[in-house]
């Protein structure tokens, strides 16, 4: 079970990424071939499609997450409802602070079944779907 979460993770990851540098090098392309005057902008590009590739990975949980769906796990709520956009905010905000991140992962690392410390926090759990 540790090895397909770690999966489903680096499959979120990829995926919003893969999305945002697609999009990046389609629109620096098009302003390098077709509006020159327009490179100094091909930064803030860059930058606003890292940050839409961060949110999407925030929310990826919020509706179940597409990687997760593929290798059939699900993050619910106590209830069995879907954690919501800040449910999900909540979840995933810790993985992107140095250190914090593998302390937070440390439970996942050591029993793959383990929940992360953010999921107890916020009240959400990963079920595996069969």
């Amino acid at each position: 079970m540790r090895l397909a979460r770690l999966l489903a993770f680096l499959l979120d990851v990829l995926l919003c990424a893969v999305a945002a540098d697609l999009a990046g090098l389609v629109l620096t392309a098009l302003i390098w071939r077709f509006f020159p005057a327009a490179t100094a902008a091909i930064a803030w590009i860059w930058a606003a499609l890292a940050l839409g590739a961060m949110l999407a990975f925030l929310l990826r949980d919020s509706g179940g997450g597409r990687a997760r769906r593929w290798l059939g796990f699900e993050v619910q709520r106590a209830d069995g409802r879907a954690p919501g956009p800040w449910g999900s905010i909540r979840r995933n905000l810790p993985l992107f602070i140095p250190g914090w991140n593998l302390f937070d992962a440390w439970p996942l690392l050591s029993n793959g079944a383990g929940p992360r410390r953010c999921d107890t926090r916020s009240g959400t759990c990963m079920l595996r779907i069969t």
